[in-house]
């Protein structure tokens, strides 16, 4: 499923590249010189409540970071963690930290290149647009790809990583609309591009199965009977 959705993406941003800019230009606004307007703008930088949306989602991200590292360190002093309701905020936690923080802010959009839409030509800025896939040297750091915003609400697939089939199914849903609402934030104050949200959302999608293999390996060392019972409901 992971493999079949990276390369339905690729081939999509790759044969159309220019899907980005088409998306990105319902959200803008040409400059109209008659009207005394020179500079264009995206239009969801004109809304007060997006503002707040867009200040509040990395400090919900920042949130849940601290609350999984303090649960980390209550689990290694007290082992009070075996309750589900626990582990599913831990896992939160660790994606946050890991898919969020070191794979998506700190190596992709660090490393990339990709401008942002409102820093590319089309839309009145000084920088060339690059593909998706195409690292560039057009950015130099908080680059466009992929959605850090994005990533944050993907995040909340995590809560049923660790669970049923049901529950992950459940919550994969529940952090797809929210990756795909706050990303559409994000194309609409021309912060990303419709695939930096896309990528992102599978970025997270993989640091997520990632982390519950590693889950399933380190149960099935310290407890053989209890990580079969789990790996057969999977």
């Amino acid at each position: 499923m992971l493999g079949a959705s990276f390369l339905g993406l690729a081939l999509l941003f790759s044969l159309w590249p220019g899907l980005d800019l088409t998306v990105s230009s319902f959200f803008y606004q040409t400059p109209v010189p008659s009207t005394g307007t020179s500079v264009g703008k995206f239009v969801g930088n004109e809304f007060v409540a997006i503002g707040w949306i867009h200040e509040a989602v990395p400090w919900f991200g920042r949130a849940s970071v601290l609350l999984g590292l303090l649960l980390l360190v209550r689990k290694i002093r007290s082992g009070l963690l075996g309750l589900r309701r626990w582990r599913r905020w831990l896992a939160l936690g660790l994606l946050m930290l890991l898919g969020n923080g070191l794979v998506v802010n700190s190596l992709l959009k660090e490393g990339w290149g990709r401008a942002r839409p409102v820093d590319v030509q089309a839309f009145g800025g000084p920088a060339s647009f690059s593909p998706a896939l195409l690292a560039s040297s057009q950015c130099e750091s908080n680059c466009s790809f992929v959605s850090g915003h994005a990533a944050t609400g993907f995040g909340l697939l995590a809560v049923g990583m660790l669970g049923s089939a049901a529950t992950r199914r459940r919550w994969l849903k529940v952090g797809l609309l929210a990756g795909l609402a706050v990303g559409l934030i994000r194309i609409a104050q021309g912060g990303h591009f419709l695939s930096d949200v896309l990528f992102s959302g599978w970025v997270m999608w993989l640091c997520a199965a990632l982390l519950r293999e590693a889950w399933l390996r380190l149960r099935l060392r310290r407890w053989p009977a209890r990580a079969h019972q789990s790996s057969s409901r999977a």
